[in-house]
């Protein structure tokens, strides 16, 4: 009896990491942590290895800490909740985000109160520049 091989987007969805479909070339949001948090809130103490097989943090979250995990892991993300604008001018030269999306710096649009905590360098994680 053959056994079937679970697709790339099936054993990503798995391991709760977005990935990239080739055909459909769309953006599949990563999975929300799916356990409670209490006690349990050092994400790498056990994604960074895969201790009590937990899923590994893929290769491209190397330089992320714990503080940013739930940005796009948290149930209550906005890259959860909802699906971010994209980047609507060429990110060369104006790549610091914050420089204009502060109240009060220029006509451009705001980021929003649920952004507070996110620094200028995570921005394009949910936000990709357009084209």
């Amino acid at each position: 009896m053959k056994r079937a091989i679970p697709s790339l987007l099936a054993v990503a969805m798995l391991v709760g990491f977005g990935v990239r479909t080739a055909a459909a070339q769309e953006e599949v949001k990563p999975l929300a942590v799916s356990h409670d948090l209490e006690g349990r809130d050092n994400c790498l103490m056990c994604h960074k290895t895969g201790v009590m097989e937990a899923p590994v943090a893929p290769e491209s979250h190397v330089d992320r800490t714990n503080e940013v995990c739930l940005l796009c892991h948290g149930p209550d993300a906005p890259m959860q909740t909802a699906d971010a604008a994209a980047v609507a001018h060429d990110l060369e030269g104006r790549d610091n985000c914050l420089m204009c999306h502060k109240t009060g710096v220029m006509e451009a649009p705001v980021a929003p109160e649920n952004h507070a905590e996110i620094a200028n360098e995570h921005c394009t994680m949910c936000h990709k520049p357009a084209g």
